[in-house]
């Protein structure tokens, strides 16, 4: 169970890791090498756009898959209240918890229950030093397009390098976030469902993408109840996929927002088990 949870740690370090580098920011609103022209993209864009309403708290439940050195699987609920916190509550065996990850602010906590420890570490610690914050990482998780530390995309980006037009009818929206040298790709179906995540830097693909699948239209946005993530660590290939049950989603009501540290679990160093997890 160890392993299992400190793999999931660094697998959920490897989602941020992307948004990691530095750099100069390029003005721009793009084009098109193809037949859409840039009118036509930007209008699918906006209409994009407009499905993210607001929300205020999220549950539901599914597993998480680690592939890698350690593969793991587990049964899982996950719960989100907006800006504020994302809580997955880690339960291999019979609906018992035995673990959770709680992320919130600028932080991270992960619980073992089984051997009672636990980390709670700056999310720095596992996005490289990029300060991602909260709302990033609850955009990643719902497939929506965001801007790296403004939050949920709007029609006019601040960051925005270019909207163009990809294969099989798909629009990638690129953004090169300010004093940074690295752009991100969001890649677009033609029914406003997010596919894909990519990241460039130096003119090199870096070997880590995140690929959304099955789709379900909702009040907020069309939600990916496949996310799969799939990088390296320490020289490993590994993959993480969250399984949501978007049909069972409930939104807006009240859930539990609490830290699930206890006071009789002993702390321990992330750095430590980060650097152990991949060798």
């Amino acid at each position: 169970m160890k392993k299992g949870l400190t793999a999931i740690l660094a697998a959920i370090a490897v989602m941020a890791v992307m948004l990691g580098s530095c750099g100069t920011q390029k003005k721009a609103t793009g084009g098109t090498s193809g037949g859409a022209s840039l009118e036509a993209l930007t209008q699918r864009f906006e209409n994009t756009v407009a499905t993210y309403t607001d929300w205020t708290t999220l549950s539901t439940s599914g597993t998480v898959t680690l592939g890698g050195k350690n593969p793991f699987s587990s049964a899982m609920q996950i719960t989100m209240v907006r800006g504020k916190s994302v809580n997955v509550s880690i339960r291999p065996l019979l609906g018992i918890e035995m673990g959770r990850i709680y992320i919130t602010g600028d932080s991270v906590v992960v619980v073992n229950k089984v051997e009672k420890y636990y980390i709670a570490e700056s999310l720095k610690l596992i996005t490289s030093g990029v300060p991602m914050d909260i709302t990033d990482m609850q955009n990643l998780l719902l497939a929506r397009m965001f801007e790296l530390g403004n939050g949920t995309i709007t029609a006019k980006p601040r960051t925005l390098k270019s909207i163009a037009e990809g294969t099989a009818g798909r629009m990638n929206v690129t953004l090169q976030p300010k004093g940074m040298d690295f752009a991100y790709t969001f890649s677009v179906d033609g029914e406003d469902a997010v596919k894909a995540l990519s990241l460039e830097a130096g003119g090199k693909t870096v070997p880590l993408s995140v690929i959304y699948g099955d789709h379900t239209a909702t009040p907020y946005g069309k939600v990916a109840g496949s996310v799969r993530l799939m990088s390296q660590i320490g020289g490993q290939d590994m993959s993480l996929e969250f399984k949501l049950d978007n049909e069972a989603i409930i939104w807006n009501r009240q859930v539990s927002d609490r830290s699930p540290i206890n006071s009789r679990y002993r702390r321990v160093e992330g750095e430590a088990l980060l650097k152990g997890m991949f060798k």
